[in-house]
């Protein structure tokens, strides 16, 4: 197969392999894109002094971007999408401009304002389109449209297995997860099976959490993970599983991968998330919304079956229905007058 022409720049997060099916999505259309992280360095040091000042990694984060520009100018790009572009700054987008005169520049958002760099907002003006996954920010926004996440192909694909798990939650630990967690197992019916995977991307964070935070000085360290879990594992045990934990941030609400990626997969959810309530993939068979601080898990929840989605709402939150709705307005790869 020819190689297909470079006329799409993607700078997104590296964030499980999210970009990179993205990039695979794009070249299925028959677009070849260019696709770089959105920050300069992703390891752990370089996160909390993104998170502490994004001022802190300015000029590495600059003469990073710049190469980048210097890339994409060697091709005809006509599209470029950013998604979150944590470390991008304004003056950084505005040289990405000039650089790439005849492009369409889209923002994505899949994270909200409120756990974001304070220039998130500002960014906005700077693209032709910008997008959310958070409806608070969408309603507060008005620059803003929505757009909820997407689930992968190969969730939809999972093979048929026997389901000896009850319930499963893997995640980063972040905000009270951990303690909704420790609370809602005391609610399962006694003898099921919860299977948790609880990441953390380093040790220091960890240590930072026992040391600090008194909800965590109980933790054993035994209790986490500190090595991403392979796809294929994270599958494996998805496909096992009866019901999908999901606990958002509490300042967050749009619907999450881990949602998404129950909807695809066909399973049920427990979900600390009050808006799943109000979108076209709820029904009350597959999604049961709690309250992280008085949980509540009825046996007709534990009961019922999974009630199948119709096929229309399925393509929608694919990865290929997200591709649909970001680009709408005209063929991929074709010049911007």
């Amino acid at each position: 197969m020819s190689q297909l022409p470079i006329n799409f720049l993607l700078i997104a997060p590296e964030f499980f392999g999210y970009a990179k099916e993205i990039q695979h999505g794009l070249a299925k259309r028959g677009v070849g894109a260019l696709r770089f992280d959105d920050r300069p360095a992703s390891d752990t040091m370089t996160k909390i002094l993104n998170r502490i000042s994004p001022l802190l990694q300015r000029d590495k984060a600059d003469r990073y971007f710049d190469s980048i520009f210097q890339q994409a100018k060697q091709h005809p790009i006509t599209h470029v999408l950013v998604i979150k572009g944590q470390s991008l700054s304004l003056s950084a987008i505005r040289r990405m401009r000039e650089a790439l005169p005849h492009a369409h520049f889209t923002l994505y958002f899949w994270d909200s304002y409120k756990n974001m760099s304070s220039d998130s907002y500002d960014k906005v003006a700077l693209f032709d389109r910008a997008l959310s996954f958070d409806p608070v920010d969408v309603e507060n926004d008005g620059r803003l449209e929505y757009r909820a996440l997407f689930y992968l192909d190969e969730y939809a694909k999972l093979p048929k297995v026997d389901e000896d798990i009850d319930f499963f939650f893997f995640g980063t630990i972040h905000s009270d997860r951990y303690q909704v967690l420790k609370k809602l197992s005391n609610h399962f019916p006694r003898n099921a099976s919860f299977k948790k995977i609880l990441y953390f991307p380093s040790k220091l964070i960890y240590w930072g959490r026992r040391l600090f935070q008194p909800s965590f000085w109980m933790a054993k360290k035994r209790e986490f993970t500190f090595e991403p879990v392979g796809k294929a594992d994270l599958k494996s045990l998805l496909a096992r599983s009866k019901v999908i934990i999901d606990i958002e941030r509490p300042i967050q609400a749009g619907l999450t991968m881990r949602t998404l990626e129950a909807v695809g997969a066909k399973k049920k959810i427990i979900t600390t998330n009050s808006f799943s309530a109000k979108t076209d993939i709820y029904r009350p068979e597959n999604i049961l919304v709690i309250d992280r601080d008085n949980i509540f898990i009825p046996e007709s929840f534990i009961m019922s079956e999974f009630c199948e989605l119709p096929g229309s709402i399925n393509q929608k939150y694919s990865l290929d229905g997200w591709l649909d709705e970001i680009f709408p307005f005209e063929k991929l790869g074709t010049a911007v007058a």
